[in-house]
């Protein structure tokens, strides 16, 4: 959901938003309740497709955002190089963690929708 809202605050600007989870299958399809409530959103992820973390995608990046501590240990042990550009997404809610939803009822996504549209914009104000 992150990479769809980053994207839709983005339009316009000569960025490029990616997404890659650390246990992502490559080629997997968007959870149905996650495509559901972005839909309900206004937001077509139809087409997404998952992919999993490569060095190669964080070499190219500028900025690398994820949602859970745990997530930023990953980074930070497994690609050392990418540690000053890695942070969490709620860092300006006061380091705020978005956990994963995957298993849990629509509400929890929605909610999960909000915090990642709140935590989205206050990025989107300081790039």
């Amino acid at each position: 959901m992150a990479e769809y809202l980053l994207r839709r605050q983005l339009a316009g600007r000569d960025v490029t938003v990616e997404s890659a989870g650390i246990a992502a299958t490559n080629g997997s399809r968007i959870d149905s309740i996650a495509l559901a409530v972005l839909s309900g959103h206004g937001i077509d992820a139809d087409a997404h497709a998952a992919r999993r973390l490569e060095k190669s995608m964080l070499d190219a990046a500028d900025l690398v955002l994820v949602m859970e501590r745990s997530h930023l240990d990953f980074v930070r042990a497994r690609f050392p190089s990418a540690t000053g550009k890695t942070f969490l997404l709620g860092r300006w809610q006061g380091g705020f963690e978005i956990p994963d939803p995957l298993g849990r009822p629509r509400e929890t996504f929605e909610h999960l929708y909000s915090a990642v549209e709140r935590a989205v914009h206050r990025w989107c104000e300081l790039i």
